[in-house]
């Protein structure tokens, strides 16, 4: 009789710590899989900046000529935006690059059109722009996700610079 009594504690021992071990991984692969989609998220992020910082070298490099680059404040909000002049025989066409709704967007008109930030082709998601001259040849272009993500790219301009 005592010997049963010690097979059934002792399996009750075995299955709490089973029990026990079970919950443990579980835990553990929980909290592994949060970090994972933690550090995909923040992958996406970065690689999202580094494609609209991209996008927007490309953009500047092949239209770098005088007179062309503007910095200039939004109609519709207080931010910035970069436009590009470009002409085709005697029409003027201007290509708006700024951040809306939480995408950096590009929008081109043409000079007698108005600037209507919703009609932008979406290209990565980003927060917001700064744009800034440290000197007359460079243009600054930081692109911020969130608070506390962002991705800065100086541009060396073979043209007379961008105008204000």
């Amino acid at each position: 009789m005592r010997r049963q009594g010690y097979a059934l504690l002792e399996m009750i021992l075995v299955m709490f710590l089973l029990v026990l071990v079970s919950v443990f991984v579980f835990f553990v692969t929980e909290s592994g899989s949060q970090a994972y989609i933690r550090l995909h998220e923040r992958q996406e992020i970065g690689s999202d900046l580094r494609i609209g910082l991209s996008y927007i070298d490309v953009k500047v490099k092949r239209n770098d000529a005088s007179d062309s680059l503007m910095i200039v404040d939004r109609p519709d909000r207080d931010e910035q935006a970069l436009v590009i002049l470009r002409t085709g025989g005697s029409d003027k066409f201007f290509t708006w690059i700024y951040v809306h709704d939480g995408y950096l967007c590009e929008l081109t008109l043409s000079a007698n059109q108005t600037f209507q930030p919703e009609g932008g082709s979406r290209i990565v998601a980003a927060d917001r722009i700064e744009l800034s001259l440290p000197k007359s040849d460079r243009l600054k272009i930081t692109l911020i996700h969130g608070q506390s993500d962002q991705l800065s790219r100086t541009l060396l301009l073979r043209s007379e610079g961008v105008l204000p």
